[in-house]
């Protein structure tokens, strides 16, 4: 399909681009969520893996590195190692001047720390980045022209069970901890969200984590995270609390083959899940729709506010970025590509 676009919308494109190594880049001088060698300032929204893309490679080669302090803080935690001379840390809202944009970071609802990026060029465009957020607790912002993830781009990917997951969640792991302990498996972030969801529901078994889990929960924590009684789990503590068989174990999905217990109810907290909230998938195993991205729903109702004048859909990570940019086309009549 060709798409035939104006002068305004052309000139604006010029203005960004995105990367084969997963960068969002604009006007050759910020990077976001990837390496950029050009680049002046790079920003890490959030500290999703898919999100530090080439962050080594920045730490020694770009010349600021910027991000929230609770982002910088989590990426501590993750052994990430950034200079201080090169360190930026951003308020929401504090604006920074690099060269002729001015650039500033704004909250995005998905993990702790996580931010939209605002790029006011002089000619005073609004050129934004959304990075991975959720509605209805995320600013949208108006932009001329609107980076936006895609993750669930598809039609298709529409949670009608939304507001029902986390008390769903919560009775699954109340009913199971009367029987014995309880394993929990998502990624940094989701975990520290879970954690918290249990805790507001009145579940206050302790909680027990390997080290990094323990350290981004604990820099969550510094930051508002609202979770008490976590337990390293080589710590004597967490010996004793194991030998008690009442606690809930925390892992990243990369290890669950690790810390998978047999005898005990394990779930998979998963935002690839749209047919119901939860699953049983065995006797022992659960499946948890629990998501920190907007589904397709949200994504198009980001754009629509925002009222850019195009939109391109990040396409350099996982998700449907060009069915995001054709239903953004058809539906809002606002144009949308996607790219790389």
């Amino acid at each position: 399909m060709s798409i035939t676009l104006d002068a305004t919308v052309n000139k604006l494109l010029r203005k960004v681009r995105i990367t084969e190594n997963s960068a969002i880049v604009f006007k050759d001088i910020v990077a976001c969520d990837g390496h950029d060698d050009e680049a002046i300032l790079r920003i890490v929204t959030h500290a999703h893996q898919d999100h530090l893309c080439g962050l080594r490679e920045s730490i020694r080669k770009t010349p600021l590195i910027g991000m929230t302090e609770a982002t910088y803080d989590i990426l501590k935690a993750l052994d990430y190692d950034i200079p201080e001379n090169k360190t930026l840390i951003l308020d929401y809202g504090e604006e920074v001047k690099i060269k002729d944009v001015i650039v500033s970071l704004h909250k995005a609802k998905h993990i702790i720390g996580a931010a939209q990026v605002l790029v006011i060029d002089e000619e005073g465009q609004r050129l934004v980045y959304t990075g991975d957020f959720k509605l209805p607790s995320t600013p949208i912002l108006e932009s001329d022209l609107l980076v936006i993830e895609a993750t669930y781009g598809n039609p298709s990917h529409v949670r009608p069970f939304k507001y029902e997951v986390e008390d769903l969640f919560a009775d699954l792991v109340k009913s199971s901890l009367a029987k014995g302990p309880v394993y929990v498996f998502g990624y940094h972030g989701k975990i520290q969200e879970a954690m918290e969801i249990l805790r507001s529901k009145g579940i206050d078994a302790p909680f027990i984590a390997p080290r990094k889990v323990y350290r981004v929960t604990k820099a969550a924590v510094k930051h508002g995270l609202q979770v008490k009684e976590v337990f390293y789990y080589r710590s004597f503590e967490a010996d004793e609390i194991i030998k008690s068989g009442w606690y809930v174990f925390f892992a990243h999905l990369s290890a669950a083959r690790t810390y998978s217990n047999r005898s005990a109810v394990n779930i998979v907290l998963s935002g690839w899940e749209f047919t119901e909230p939860l699953r049983q998938i065995n006797e022992k195993t659960y499946l948890v729709a629990l998501s920190d991205h907007a589904d397709f729903e949200d994504l198009l109702e980001y754009v629509k506010r925002s009222r850019p004048k195009v939109v391109i859909t990040d396409a350099s990570r996982e998700g449907s970025a060009y069915m995001l940019a054709r239903e953004i086309r058809r539906k809002l009549s606002i144009p949308a590509i996607a790219l790389p």
